[in-house]
């Protein structure tokens, strides 16, 4: 197992609206310290929240929420934790295979500001407890220490 972040580190993510605009691909995350600068910063097309999701859905009509069948959708979108202040630490990508090319899938997670790269490097792993476990259909970004804790 590994610890997914150093317990000590201090994250200070700062919250705010999305703004439904283009994915900066220059400035998605390649890796976990890259995630968690980007989700601190003022990039204002970021998902950080469910419900930057619903709007996404709502407003990108060719975007791949909106292919999404309902069930699909609401599915995925239950399945994702958020770090305290916004930005995606976990989820189960499962639901977004049956409607989703691959293309349309890493546009999923570009939304979120993670690159294809950095997206494949979070894949079968789940965080439980601050650390990265196995788990098939999973991901874990490096903001899983820094879910709500409910």
């Amino acid at each position: 197992m590994t610890t997914c972040l150093n317990s000590g580190h201090a994250l200070q993510l700062k919250e705010q609206a999305m703004k439904i605009a283009s994915v900066d691909k220059s400035k998605l995350a390649q890796n976990g310290k890259e995630y968690i600068d980007l989700v601190a910063s003022g990039a204002d097309w970021v998902a950080r929240t469910k419900g930057d999701l619903y709007n996404l859905r709502e407003n990108e009509k060719d975007g791949p929420f909106a292919k999404l069948p309902d069930p699909d959708f609401h599915a995925f979108v239950s399945s994702l934790q958020f770090a305290n202040e916004g930005g995606v630490a976990s989820g189960c990508y499962k639901y977004l295979m049956s409607s989703l090319t691959l293309t349309e899938l890493f546009a999923v997670f570009e939304r979120f500001g993670m690159s294809r790269e950095y997206f494949s490097d979070s894949l079968e792993e789940k965080c439980v407890g601050g650390e990265w476990n196995f788990s098939f259909w999973n991901f874990c970004s490096s903001l899983c220490a820094h879910v709500k804790k409910v």
